[in-house]
């Protein structure tokens, strides 16, 4: 899609037709995305999400874009607007209503830390934090300290980028699937997509690679993205293993992240969104990012939602029964089949 004022481009977006949703594999409603497919298995998770928009008419460009779209979805009964930040989003001025549609919003909480206020206080972002995390960070520092002198350094080059998220990626994958879970590079689409993000954008800066030392030894990386004065907090990887007690290694990493960070002249040091502890414990900016669906309001969504708590039961029965029925053929005597390989 592109919005145009004057022959000028003021706005541009990618609208991706997604797989209909389904209920006991029959299609009942097609979707809509705005820089997603709906795929999961081949969506990276998208945060800040909008159209590319000028900003000289970026609220006026963003509303008729999304009113255009309204306009035209034909058969399409969803659309998805993933990971929005923008309070125009949540605007009145999108009458949603006159398309014929209804807006359902899933906000979450998104997290950042005020580098300008770091600068503030004389470059330590420690001393902004509660007594509780400053006496965690400050005692696991001093433990990392009896190892070697604690640094930050950038990568250089392309291909040191490129090395220090391979280190990463391992790093990444041992923590979760120590945990039983697969973890973001358990998908080879994700490692191929974010190799080629570095490629492109190391050398203007916008793709940085950090590696936090104690001593020579890697304490671990961190990986994201600098735009408009923020510096969004993609991917990280730790040594949880370096020391045995008060190991605190994300702690670390991030606080040496953000003073360093602030150095540079960067405003925000944005963990985005997320539940996990750490990201409220070391910021002091709770901003929204919001999920969005505008959806057709047509019977067929009224009758789903009526007979979605039968569905659910009717599942849960087929499931038993399924069970039931593999139990008694395991155990019936005319299951037994001889073995494809036996006596070869």
């Amino acid at each position: 899609m592109r919005a145009e004022r004057f022959g000028k481009t003021v706005g541009l977006g990618i609208l991706a037709g997604g797989e209909p949703k389904k209920i006991w594999n029959i299609p009942y409603c097609a979707t809509e995305h705005l820089h997603e497919t709906g795929v999961r298995e081949i969506d990276m998770v998208i945060e800040h999400n909008d159209f590319l928009l000028d900003a000289s008419y970026e609220e006026e460009a963003r509303s008729a874009m999304i009113g255009h779209w309204l306009d035209n979805v034909d058969n399409v009964s969803e659309l998805g607007i993933p990971g929005t930040s923008q309070s125009a989003w949540m605007s009145d001025g999108i009458d949603h209503e006159r398309h014929g549609m209804k807006r359902f919003d899933m906000t979450m909480k998104s997290h950042a830390m005020d580098l300008e206020e770091v600068r503030r206080v004389g470059g330590d972002p420690v001393t902004l934090l509660d007594a509780r995390t400053r006496a965690k960070i400050r005692r696991a520092m001093r433990e990392y300290a009896q190892l070697g002198a604690l640094r930050i350094e950038t990568a250089a080059t392309v291909v040191g980028s490129l090395e220090w998220l391979d280190s990463l990626e391992m790093l990444h994958q041992k923590r979760w699937t120590g945990k039983g879970e697969p973890g973001c590079f358990s998908n080879p689409r994700f490692m191929r997509f974010h190799r080629m993000m570095i490629a492109r954008n190391h050398e203007n800066g916008s793709a940085i690679v950090m590696r936090i030392n104690v001593g020579d030894a890697a304490l671990g990386y961190l990986y994201g993205f600098a735009d408009k004065q923020r510096f969004y907090v993609y991917q990280c990887g730790f040594d949880y293993e370096m020391v045995e007690r008060n190991s605190m290694p994300g702690l670390v990493c991030h606080v040496m992240a953000m003073k360093y960070l602030a150095e540079t002249g960067l405003q925000l040091y944005d963990f985005m969104a997320g539940f996990s502890g750490y990201k409220s414990a070391l910021t002091n900016i709770e901003e929204n990012m919001t999920w969005t669906i505008f959806r057709s309001d047509s019977l067929r969504f009224r009758m789903v939602e009526y007979a979605r708590p039968f569905i659910a039961r009717m599942d849960h029965h087929k499931t038993r029964l399924m069970s039931k029925w593999r139990g008694i053929r395991l155990n019936s005597p005319h299951s037994s089949k001889t073995p494809l390989n036996q006596g070869i």
